[in-house]
């Protein structure tokens, strides 16, 4: 019996603390439940107007973006390594880091003595090889003209052999002439007729030779000028050019040192173009769906905080890019040009790209919106009370948030206003912990 007094005493006194606090709780006096009041989400029971500042609903053109991080980066091209194509001692060196060079200027210019002496000597080649064929050409028609001539000859020295034969034969039967004169007559025949086919062998050889040997040398002429050609193309690599308009940025070698040519040049001067310049920017799979070439884009340089340069989408590369295991897409962005001086390549840029617009939309204050698992709501006044009505939202940008249903032009919609920090405590606290 006496434990049964004790459990009813224990509930008496239980509802005796919960009807204490409820009527403490629900004084609006209380500075401590006005604030715990104010600090309950929109339409919240308990809530006034006072509690909210109302703002209208506006028209205003909304944007949809895409953030992304990027690096400011030359285009190809922009950037030339520059070596040395022949091996040699560097003679000259005219441009120091952080020069403006001209296309064309001369950068530096390797030791060539040797080179010079091996276009000497195919100059000399070339000369006597021309010579020769001027020869050829000169002297071999003359040649072939007195061969033919000494033919014509030799065919009268025949001529009259053959008359001198027939004469000592025919007095040789009648025993005027002797036998050795008709052997002579003979032999001196018989030496013409070789002499004559020797003459047209030769003129033969003369006339088919003629246009073959002029063709050799010709060949060799145009040989000597390759070779020369060669040399001098070799000669052309002691002296190093500009090939860009360009700031050097990058010097290995100095005068004096020497520089081997191999299967690559070895790069001993760098220029750069800083007039062609664009960012790559690393956008997040995500994101990389709503981006399409000839879109607007903005971005900033930690160097130029308050500088916002305007840039346009240029190019989407297909293959990702792997940034702090998160898979991106480069997007190269073409730098207005008025913009491209301020800039150095490397920099890193803070990018938004405008991937739509939503010209004159509804907006309200993204504050205002108060989200459950699938529907938005907004507070209005309703007849001196707040209460909150259901909307559908759209795009946001920046503080504001679209409104595509749900409200109208010029309509007002509550934003929550902060508690004071120091207003929980005035006038006390809670129960059991007033002074």
């Amino acid at each position: 019996m006496g434990g049964s007094k004790k459990v009813l005493g224990s509930v008496l006194l239980l509802l005796m603390v919960a009807g204490i606090g409820w009527i403490y709780l629900s004084d609006p006096k209380i500075p401590f439940l006005r604030n715990l009041k104010s600090m309950m989400g929109p339409g919240e029971k308990g809530l006034s107007e006072k509690d909210y500042e109302f703002k209208k609903v506006v028209r205003r053109d909304i944007q949809q973006t895409v953030l992304a991080t990027g690096t400011v980066t030359l285009h190809t091209g922009a950037e030339v390594k520059i070596g040395a194509r022949i091996s040699g001692k560097l003679k000259r060196l005219f441009v120091r880091i952080g020069d403006f060079i001209h296309r064309g200027k001369t950068i530096a210019i390797i030791e060539h003595q040797d080179l010079l002496a091996r276009v000497a000597q195919r100059g000399a080649e070339l000369k006597a090889d021309e010579a020769q064929l001027a020869k050829i050409v000169s002297e071999r028609p003359l040649e072939i003209d007195k061969a033919k001539a000494n033919i014509e000859d030799l065919q009268a020295q025949l001529q009259l052999a053959e008359k001198t034969l027939a004469r000592n034969t025919g007095l040789n039967k009648e025993g005027f002439v002797s036998d050795s004169a008709v052997d002579e007559a003979v032999q001196k025949k018989d030496t013409l007729l070789a002499q004559i086919k020797a003459a047209r062998e030769e003129l033969k050889l003369k006339e088919a030779s003629f246009p073959n040997d002029v063709s050799v040398v010709r060949a060799q002429i145009e040989k000597d000028r390759a070779n020369i050609m060669d040399v001098e193309t070799q000669l052309s690599y002691a002296t190093i050019t500009a090939p860009i308009d360009g700031i050097v940025a990058y010097v290995s070698t100095q005068e004096g040192e020497t520089v081997v040519a191999g299967l690559s040049a070895p790069t001993f001067v760098t220029l750069i173009d800083l007039t062609k310049l664009e960012v790559t920017a690393y956008v997040d799979e995500t994101d990389i769906g709503k981006v399409k070439v000839g879109q607007k884009a903005a971005f900033t340089v930690d160097s130029y905080a308050e500088k916002i340069f305007k840039a346009e989408a240029m190019d989407i590369h297909p293959k990702s890019v792997i940034k702090d295991n998160v898979v991106n897409y480069e997007v190269m962005l073409r730098i207005d040009k008025d913009d491209i001086k301020l800039l150095r390549p490397d920099m890193t840029a803070n990018v938004v790209v405008t991937t739509g617009l939503r010209p004159n939309a509804l907006a309200i204050p993204k504050e205002s919106v108060k989200r459950t698992a699938d529907k938005s709501f907004v507070a209005v006044r309703i007849d001196g009370r707040v209460a909150e009505k259901p909307i559908e939202t759209g795009w946001r940008e920046g503080s504001f948030i679209e409104v595509k249903s749900g409200l109208n032009e010029g309509d007002e919609v509550g934003v929550l206003l902060k508690p004071k920090t120091d207003s929980i405590n005035k006038g006390g606290g809670p129960p059991g912990r007033r002074s």
